[in-house]
C-alpha cells in the first residue's frame, strides 16, 4: 500500500509482480483463485509444490528487471549479506501456506472456482504474519 502511495511507476513494477506470480504458479502446477489488490490467492493440489512455488518466488522477485527508480526506495534496495551474497532488491513479497480442506463453489461472474471457509481465513491469517521477503507456514504444512 505505501508504495502505492508513494512510487508513480508502482504499475509498471506490479506488471513484473503479476507476471512472475502466473509463471511460477503455471509451473508449480497452483491455480490462481483471484487477486485481490496486489494480493493472490493462489491454491495447490499438493501442498509440498506451494512451498517449492514460495521458496521460488521469493529467489526469482531478485531477478526481475525491476525499474532502477524502485530499487533506490528503501523497502525494494539491493541488500547483500555479510559475505557479499544478494540477500535482496525489488518488491518483497509475503507468502502464507497453510493446509486443509476448503469448500469451494463456482463464482457465477468469474465462472472460476472459488474456496472460502476455516481453512482459508486461517491462510489468510499466516499470510498476514509474514513480512516482505518472508513465508510462513502453518504447522499442518510441515
Amino acid at each position: 500500500t505505501h508504495l502505492w502511495e508513494t512510487y508513480p511507476q508502482m504499475p509498471e513494477a506490479l506488471q513484473i509482480h503479476n507476471d512472475l506470480m502466473r509463471d511460477m504458479i503455471t509451473v508449480f502446477g497452483g491455480y490462481e483463485v483471484k487477486t485481490i489488490g496486489d494480493s493472490f490467492f493462489v491454491a495447490f493440489p499438493q501442498c509440498a509444490n506451494s512451498v517449492r512455488f514460495a521458496v521460488q518466488l521469493q529467489l526469482s522477485l531478485m531477478q526481475q528487471p525491476w525499474p532502477p527508480s524502485l530499487l533506490e526506495l528503501p523497502d525494494c534496495r539491493v541488500e547483500f549479506g555479510e559475505d557479499g551474497h544478494l540477500l535482496w532488491q525489488g518488491l518483497r513479497v509475503r507468502v502464507g501456506i497453510h493446509r486443509g480442506v476448503a469448500a469451494v463453489e463456482i463464482n457465477p461472474d468469474t465462472l472460476r472456482a472459488d474456496y472460502f471457509g476455516p481453512t482459508i481465513n486461517f491462510a489468510a491469517r499466516v499470510e498476514s504474519k509474514a513480512v516482505g521477503g518472508q513465508v510462513l507456514l502453518s504447522k499442518p504444512v510441515l
